[in-house]
C-alpha cells in the first residue's frame, strides 16, 4: 500500500515534467537545452524531463495600453497625449528571441512615435486629423515591429487634450461661431421671408390688375354690346318709323288724286254723283270730318 502511495506521488511529479498541455491560442516554443528547437500548436506534448522545455506564446490580438504623456506641438502648445494598440504574434521565435519583452517594446515605439507625429503638426490640425494621426502611427508602428515578429492590428488615440486655458479659449471661440452661425441662419431666414412676402404682394398685386384688366373688358364688351343693341332698335325703330310714314303719305297721295278726280267731275254742270262710302270715309280721316 505504500509503495502504491509512493508510485502516485512520484507519477504526479513526473508526468508534469514530460508532458504538457498546450491550448487554443497559444503555441509552444521546445527548447533543448536552453535552444531553440521547433514551435508545437495546441494539444499534447512531451518533453524529456531535465533536457527539454517549453515556452508558451499567445499568438491571439493583443490590446497593450500606451501611457498617457505630454508632447509640443509645432506651434508650441503641451497637449496630454495617450491611446492603445492592437497587436498580434505572427512569429513567436522572433517575439521571444528578437527582443527580452516585446509589449514594453511596443508601447516605447508608440510613444516615440506619437511625439514625432504631433511634433510636425500645430494644435488645430492634431485636433482635426485624428484618422490621419492613427494612420501614419499605423504604417510607422507596424514597420518597426515586423523584424519582432509583431503585426500592428489598428492604433487608437484615446485621449488628446489641450491645456485648460487653451480648452477654455476654444470653448468660448466655438460659442462665438455657433451665435454667428445663429445670427446668419436669423437673417436668412428673415431675409427670405421678406422676398416670399414681397413676391406674394407682387402677385397679388398682379392677380388684382389682371382681374381689373378683365372687369373692365367684359364692362366695356356689355356696353358695346349695349350700345349695339340701342342702335340695332333704333335702327329698327326708324325702318318702321319709315315704312309707316311710307305708306302714310303713299295712302294721302291716293286720297288727294281721288279727290282731284272728284273735283274735277263735279265741276261739270247740275249732274248728281252718287259716291261711294270708302271714298267718304277717306276724305273724312283726310280734313278730319267726323
Amino acid at each position: 500500500m505504500n509503495n502504491l502511495i509512493i508510485l502516485l506521488v512520484v507519477l504526479a511529479v513526473v508526468i508534469p515534467m514530460f508532458i504538457k498541455k498546450i491550448s487554443q491560442g497559444e503555441v509552444g516554443l521546445r527548447e533543448f537545452l536552453g535552444k531553440y528547437t521547433d514551435t508545437v500548436g495546441p494539444g499534447i506534448v512531451f518533453l524529456i524531463p531535465g533536457v527539454q522545455t517549453l515556452r508558451k506564446i499567445d499568438i491571439r490580438e493583443q490590446v497593450i495600453t500606451v501611457p498617457e504623456q505630454q508632447i509640443i506641438t509645432k506651434d508650441n502648445v503641451g497637449v496630454a497625449v495617450d491611446g492603445i494598440v492592437y497587436i498580434q504574434i505572427n512569429d513567436p521565435a522572433k517575439a521571444q528571441y528578437e527582443i527580452s519583452n516585446v509589449f514594453l517594446a511596443v508601447v516605447s515605439l508608440a510613444q516615440t512615435n506619437l511625439r514625432s507625429v504631433l511634433g510636425t503638426m500645430a494644435l488645430d490640425e492634431t485636433l482635426s486629423n485624428r484618422d490621419n494621426i492613427n494612420a501614419r502611427l499605423l504604417e510607422s508602428l507596424d514597420r518597426e515591429t515586423g523584424k519582432w515578429g509583431v503585426k500592428v492590428m489598428r492604433v487608437e488615440i484615446k485621449k488628446l487634450e489641450p491645456p485648460k486655458d487653451i480648452q477654455d479659449s476654444m470653448s468660448k471661440q466655438m460659442k462665438a461661431e455657433r451665435e454667428k452661425r445663429a445670427l446668419i441662419l436669423e437673417a436668412e431666414g428673415y431675409k427670405q421671408s421678406q422676398i416670399t412676402k414681397n413676391e406674394g404682394d407682387k402677385q397679388s398685386k398682379i392677380l388684382q390688375a389682371e382681374g381689373d384688366r378683365q372687369s373692365q373688358i367684359l364692362q366695356a364688351e356689355g356696353k358695346a354690346q349695349a350700345t349695339i343693341a340701342i342702335a340695332e332698335a333704333d335702327a329698327k325703330s326708324l325702318e318702321l318709323k319709315s315704312n309707316a310714314a311710307q305708306e302714310f303719305f303713299k295712302g294721302q297721295a291716293v286720297v288727294k288724286e281721288q279727290l282731284s278726280v272728284i273735283q274735277n267731275s263735279l265741276s261739270g254742270g247740275n249732274t248728281k254723283y252718287i259716291l261711294d262710302s270708302d271714298i267718304l270715309t277717306s276724305i273724312s280721316k283726310t280734313f278730319g270730318i267726323k
